[in-house]
């Protein structure tokens, strides 16, 4: 993960230098996705992923949805067949492909807590993507196995999203509750990926309104009586269109060196755990998804960790 880091660090500092003059309340997060911290003996698929967040709040009264969170975000995915460093060329079930990507998403929050978040995000899948240097050298400075078949990796294919997600409010339950349902519905639209989702997480534990709370990776509270711990589970289904990562470029017709097929119905399930201070916030899960390629010879397993610091 620190050579991850070594990365992003430096385009990442040159875009807060941009916007951190102009803004009242901060926060950066480090986001790391890995099917090893599930089982060592997991590594393939959706195989590694890592992103850096830095976002600013505002609020402006006398708007429809005056709280304001800011973000932007750069990152990099991995993905590869069952097994990273499969031998047999017959036996890779899915493209090999790297997504590095840059984004910008506003999440707004209205007096009755309803969210609307949008968001565009710009993004490279190929060698341009820099998806086999980063696992080769974070193999090798681990000291095992070396990747194989980088050289069929999907060719170079940018694109651009736009994405948008709802969240409304279900009644008014008491402060003191410790169970919400948060409903979500979701669409993205581009050249790299064109999905619509449905979904709600159910949430236990001690939380804050949704424009305050670490479940939408916005916490604010100042007193250990804002502070939050809780656990969820959240169910997404996706009816999917596009995706570049299994079915190469829309813009390219030159045949996958591995090939892939679409599942059209995607199902993520989310069991995770986090816990919020005034300054820092942590967060676990454990992600369950089923294939993303129907070539693939099963679904997949990872988990996720989070960081994030507040000021």
């Amino acid at each position: 993960m620190r050579h991850q880091l070594s990365t992003f660090l430096p385009a990442f500092l040159f875009l807060l230098s941009i916007t951190a003059s102009a803004q009242t309340k901060h926060q950066f997060t480090i986001l790391s996705e890995n099917d090893s911290y599930l089982s060592v003996n997991n590594d393939g698929y959706y195989t590694n992923g890592i992103s850096m967040a830095y976002q600013w709040r505002s609020t402006i009264t006398g708007k429809r949805n005056p709280e304001r969170v800011n973000s932007i975000s750069a990152g990099q995915n991995i993905y590869t067949s069952r097994f990273s460093g499969e031998l047999k060329a017959e036996r890779l079930d899915r493209p090999i492909a790297g997504y590095l990507y840059g984004s910008y998403h506003q999440s707004l929050f209205n007096p009755k807590e309803r969210l609307i978040k949008w968001g565009v995000t710009a993004g490279v899948i190929g060698p341009s993507s820099l998806g086999e240097d980063m696992q080769k050298l974070a193999h090798r400075v681990m000291q095992i196995y070396k990747p194989t078949y980088w050289e069929r990796q999907l060719p170079n294919s940018f694109g651009v999203n736009v994405d948008f997600t709802w969240s409304p409010r279900l009644g008014q339950p008491e402060k003191s509750s410790k169970w919400d349902f948060k409903p979500l519905l979701s669409a993205t639209a581009g050249s790299i990926f064109t999905n619509a989702g449905v979904g709600g997480a159910l949430v236990f534990g001690k939380f804050n309104k949704n424009s305050a709370s670490a479940f939408w990776n916005n916490h604010q509270g100042q007193t250990k009586s804002e502070r939050e711990f809780f656990a969820y589970l959240f169910p997404v289904v996706y009816l999917k269109a596009y995706d570049a990562t299994v079915q190469g470029s829309m813009f390219n017709n030159e045949p996958s060196r591995i090939p892939g097929k679409l599942n059209p119905v995607f199902l993520q399930s989310k069991l995770g755990i986090t816990y919020a201070t005034n300054k820092l916030s942590f967060g676990a899960a454990a992600v369950y998804e089923n294939k993303q390629s129907l070539t693939q010879r099963s679904p997949q397993l990872y988990g996720s960790l989070q960081v994030s610091l507040m000021w």
